[in-house]
This record gives C-alpha cells, structure tokens and sequence, in this order.
C-alpha cells in the first residue's frame, strides 16, 4: 500500500509529531510512504517516510497513492481535488473552530470521503456539523522516552516550576490561551506563599510572562521535552480547543501533575481530580485557582501524580500506531473491493 501525506509545513508540534509517527509505522509495517512538504523549519523528529518538496499546495505536486491522508483543511483542498477517490480525512482538531476561511474548512468536511479523528470529542464537533461520523483512534506517548524520574516532588520549601508551552497568538495560536495563561499566573504569583519559577516553551519566538519569574526554553527533540516534564512540579495547558492534546498526556506519562483547561479532545484521557485538574476555558482565575490548589494540597498532588502516570499506561504510542495501521488498511482493502 502507498500511503501520500500531504504536508505544509514540519516543525515542534503536536499535529507534526503525530503526522511522523503515523508514517514512521507505516514504514515499519512495509508499506510506502511519501510526504509532499511544503517547506521544513526544523528537523526535530526522525523520518523514514520519502520527504517530497514541492513548491506550492496544488493538485498536481500531489503524487498517486492508495490511501491520500491530508490531516488539515489546506492539505484537503489539493489532495481531494487530485484523488478523491482515494483521500481519507485526518482531524487533528476542528479547524472550523479557529481558522479565518471557516466556510472552506467546513466544506472539507462535508465531502463524503472517510474520516479518522484523535477523540471522541473531535468525532461529536464533526457529526453535529457535518452529520458524518469518524473512526476515533487516540495517539498515545512512547514510555521509553516519556517517564517518571522521581515521583515525589512535593516540597513546600523549594522553588515550585510550572512547565507551559506557550504557542505564540501573533502566529495563528489564539485559541491555546497564553493571554489567559499570563493573567493566571500572575494571580498566582500573588497569592502562592513560596517561590515559582515558570519554564516556558516557545516553539515560535520568545514570549514574556510580567511580574512573574521564568526561563524560556526551545526543545529540540521528545527526549528534550521529557527532561523538561520530570523536572516540573507542575503542567499546565490553557488551551480553548484541542482536538486531542498530547502534552499533557506526556507529562502524566512523567510523574507531573496536570492542570488544563476542559478544551475537548483531553476529555479522553483526563478526569478532573482523578488524573488531573480541569478548569473552564477563557478563565484565567479558574486556571489560577486549580493551579493554587494543586501546589497546596500534597493529597491532591499525589492523587493526580499517580492517576496520571495510570492512565498514561493505556494511551500508548504502540497502541495508536496499531490502530491507525489497521484503520487505514482496512479502508484500502474495502475501496479495492
């Protein structure tokens, strides 16, 4: 089976990493596997799948394949016009929710072809506008690289560090909240009796946190980001939607309590107060609250400590790969047919 990925750009984020993980194991299941870029920013992750650059987003740089897997409205668009008959519709979030042509990517929704999404949550935003159901398969974190390194990190007198991935509005990432994030900590800042200490990771440029200390970090691999989840007492994610939301997920997988906000996607693997703190969207004296509560309270730290590393044993790299392998070729199969 030949398996085209179109993609725009490769770079630190969770929709890349995921894109490189499912052609990663296509690979190592045997099948061919080519991805049309656009342009590459950075080599953060390994891949075994054929880079094809092209210079623009149109139809004809889209190569043949059995399966056309486009994972986002602009990749629909040339991929579905080449090989419609050969297209399956990858959501990693509901891009009608944020993008500025919501008309458009709606409309690449409402085509007919197969759909694969990453949650439950996706899977309802996409029947309530489109009336199609998806197949749900959930990514999930490699345990090798993602772990615990000391689970008992609760200490009222040291420096308390608070991990947040702070994605840039000015590029587009409105809808992951850094103003409400900003606002919430400095709320904590002010009423946390101890030291805070916030490490930032700014994949776009560097972005400040007033009347708050940090330091910023920019990652370059999964085993970087790792160091940096161990290391934290603390993630936080302040996000309005999320098609699925691996970060915190990773740092579950870590021994690092979660505090986020009840963006969607997360709701599969996150319970409030059994693996993590969920707090409303667009709420940042709620984030600051859950934040406060869980740097004080060590019966609940511990709770979502140990909840998180539970449930992070369930949503597995493996696991995802498995079933997006199986997914894909069986909609091959059933097309040859």
């Amino acid at each position: 089976m030949k398996v085209v990925i179109p993609m725009g750009v490769l770079h630190l984020s969770g929709g890349c990493k995921v894109l490189i993980d499912i052609a990663n194991a296509l690979v190592q299941r045997g099948h061919e596997v080519v991805i049309p870029l656009l342009s590459v920013t950075t080599h953060v992750y390994p891949v075994k799948a054929q880079l094809l650059p092209i210079p623009r987003l149109e139809p004809h740089y889209i190569p043949y394949g059995d399966v056309v897997l486009p994972n986002f409205y602009t990749t629909f668009l040339p991929a579905y016009y080449a090989w419609p008959q050969q297209t399956v519709r990858l959501s990693l979030g509901f891009e009608p929710y944020w993008v500025p042509d919501k008309a458009t990517a709606l409309w690449t929704y409402r085509q007919g072809v197969p759909i694969i999404s990453i949650s439950r949550w996706l899977d309802e935003q996409i029947f309530q506008h489109v009336g199609q159901r998806s197949t749900v398969v959930n990514p999930g974190v490699d345990p090798a690289t993602f772990q615990p390194r000391a689970l008992n990190k609760f200490d009222h007198n040291r420096t308390k560090i608070i991990l947040y991935i702070a994605r840039d509005p000015a590029y587009g990432y409105a809808m992951k909240g850094f103003f409400d994030f900003v606002q919430a900590m400095q709320l904590v800042r002010s009423r946390y009796p101890g030291n805070l200490l916030v490490y930032l990771v700014c994949p776009e440029r560097d972005l400040h946190l007033p009347g708050v200390p940090y330091r910023i970090f920019r990652p370059s691999s999964d085993q970087d980001m790792a160091v940096l989840y161990q290391s934290a007492d603390l993630f936080v994610s302040s996000s309005w939607y999320e098609g699925y939301a691996l970060p915190p997920l990773e740092a579950m997988a870590c021994g690092t309590p979660v505090v986020a906000t009840n963006s969607g996607g997360l709701l599969d693997y996150c319970t409030h107060l059994v693996n993590a703190y969920l707090t409303p969207p667009r709420n940042p004296q709620a984030l600051a609250d859950g934040i406060l509560a869980v740097l004080t309270d060590k019966a609940l730290y511990e709770r979502l400590l140990a909840g998180g590393l539970k449930v992070a044993q369930t949503f597995t790299k493996q696991r995802f790969e498995q079933q997006i392998i199986e997914t894909l070729e069986h909609l091959y199969r059933q097309r040859h047919r």
